[in-house]
């Protein structure tokens, strides 16, 4: 299952994002990851969001933390 309305900001070594890629294969959902270490995934995050904080899901423009949150609506989704 795919999503072109959101993608998710990480950061390796995060356990928290770490436990929302995990719930994404298990669950079959494919979403674009933009890793903060890279180009100008940080400054973009925080323009969207406020903070550099990890995992952060945007849907349709708007961020969402927390990864048990972001858990809980993408179960919503399918």
């Amino acid at each position: 299952m795919t999503f072109d309305n959101m993608y998710l900001y990480v950061k390796p070594g995060c356990p928290f994002c770490a436990r929302v890629e995990r719930y994404l294969g298990n669950a079959g959902i494919e979403l674009e990851l933009r890793n903060i270490l890279e180009g100008t995934n940080r400054d973009d995050l925080i323009a969207v969001g406020g903070k550099a904080q990890v995992p952060c899901l945007i849907v349709d423009g708007k961020p969402m933390y927390e990864s048990m949150d972001i858990i809980k609506f993408l179960n919503e989704q399918i």
